[in-house]
């Protein structure tokens, strides 16, 4: 919730104590460095076409 690009949230609960911990899960903050790493740890490889557009991409101009 804290990634500007969060737009909504799935809870996606099936017990009342999953339901009450995703709750609760709101009054978590990150710090700046906590989010970078974060961010960092959870990167997804680029996927086709994506990384090879930046492989051919390499022997043009910039």
């Amino acid at each position: 919730m804290q990634q500007e690009v969060v737009t909504s949230v799935i809870i996606g609960a099936n017990k009342m104590e999953q339901l009450e911990d995703n709750l609760a899960s709101v009054d978590i903050t990150f710090t700046p460095d906590e989010l970078k790493r974060l961010d960092e740890v959870s990167q997804l490889p680029p996927e086709y076409p994506g990384w090879m557009l930046s492989w051919t991409a390499k022997d043009r101009q910039a």
